[in-house]
């Protein structure tokens, strides 16, 4: 069996990026920050000169792409805004030394912050997309667009088959959709699916068919911090269409940060998601066509968990709160109904009963 490689020591690793981090200017609040794969920023300065050391090593052996010059870049302090309806979006450069010097503040104009702190590459990547413009008006109009609204949604329709949304890789995702869709606030240059090529036929087109393309397709997570970045990725269009979701109740980056603490732990695998869960379900309440749910669990989560900590847990209770779902299922990790279990049919008796109320209010308001 080949031996693990030894973790560096600090001065090994200060040694070869040529700085402290501790002796540098940090982004004020890094400790409140989240890498881009939502990891939070370690408090230590070891940890924090781990991640600088890891993005060094991507530099020097060819791991990271190169994408747009540094001179299209924020000087020192200057901050860079990118704006759409009440949601917008601020790039910061803290530093010109460390690998992480820029701070992005995603902000959505229904109380939703997310921090972050991003590389050059990443925010190179999130002001490429920034500079690209929907233009849904067309110089020309084809013979197409003289037909009724009406038929030409329906001819979207046949266009766009039904179908399924995942990941297919998720260092991909992270790397380049996610920083790069971050740029477009209203969701219009998300690259949805290779395979829907009649949202590639021009910029009407595109804009007329993304929202039936959303409705038409089951978006499945395996994590709820892609599902955060996705929902955010997908911008307003995204959200305001999106209709059926699979998502399965963990979180990487909290498991992780969980391990850290506490490595010795028997209970890990008994403990419900806390570090993203409320932001989780806040983008969720914002998908306001979510007709269908399907919340995978851990089996033994389940049927372990005390009932009083399952129900009074944060992320259950907002959970509980989203309205307007018709139909939510609750699954194990084997692809297996587990409704059947006293605290999966309770969550999905409160979520259901949530969904009428919803509909009934949408009714009223009607």
């Amino acid at each position: 069996m080949a031996k693990a490689k030894p973790s560096p020591t600090l001065v090994e690793m200060e040694s070869k990026l040529g700085y402290k981090v501790d002796s540098l200017t940090y982004p004020d609040e890094s400790s409140k920050r989240f890498y881009s794969d939502l990891r939070p920023i370690p408090n230590s300065t070891y940890g924090k000169t781990r991640e600088e050391f890891e993005e060094y090593e991507k530099k020097m052996y060819g791991k990271e792409e190169k994408t747009i010059s540094e001179k299209a870049l924020p000087e020192l302090d200057i901050v860079k805004t990118i704006a759409h309806d009440e949601d917008t979006v601020t790039i910061t450069r803290r530093n010109h030394i460390v690998f992480y010097n820029f701070t992005v503040d995603v902000h959505h104009g229904y109380g939703f912050d997310l921090p972050l702190l991003f590389t050059s590459d990443e925010a190179s990547r999130t002001l490429s997309v920034a500079k690209l413009r929907p233009n849904p008006i067309c110089s020309a109009v084809p013979m197409f667009f003289r037909l009724p609204r009406e038929v030409r949604d329906k001819i979207y329709t046949f266009a766009l088959p039904m179908g399924k949304w995942q990941i297919g890789d998720v260092e991909n995702y992270d790397g380049f959709n996610f920083t790069g869709s971050i740029g477009d606030p209203s969701g219009f240059y998300f690259p949805l699916s290779s395979e829907l090529t009649v949202l590639r036929v021009d910029r009407q087109i595109r804009q007329e068919a993304l929202p039936l393309a959303y409705r038409r397709m089951v978006f499945h997570l395996d994590d709820m911090d892609n599902l955060i970045k996705l929902l955010i990725a997908v911008g307003r269009i995204g959200r305001d269409n999106i209709e059926s979701l699979e998502l399965i109740w963990e979180s990487r980056a909290d498991s992780e940060l969980k391990w850290d603490e506490a490595p010795d732990s028997d209970d890990l695998f008994l403990t419900l998601p806390a570090l993203h869960a409320v932001k989780c379900v806040q983008l969720l309440k914002q998908c306001k066509r979510l007709k269908f749910l399907r919340l995978y669990f851990e089996s033994d989560l389940i049927t372990d968990i005390s009932p009083d900590a399952f129900k009074s847990d944060p992320g259950i209770r907002e959970l509980c709160s989203i309205r307007g779902i018709k139909r939510v299922q609750i699954w194990n990790l084997g692809h297996e109904p587990i409704e059947q279990h006293g605290l999966a049919k309770w969550l999905k008796g409160e979520m259901e009963s949530a969904g009428e109320e919803g509909e009934n209010e949408k009714g009223i308001d009607k």
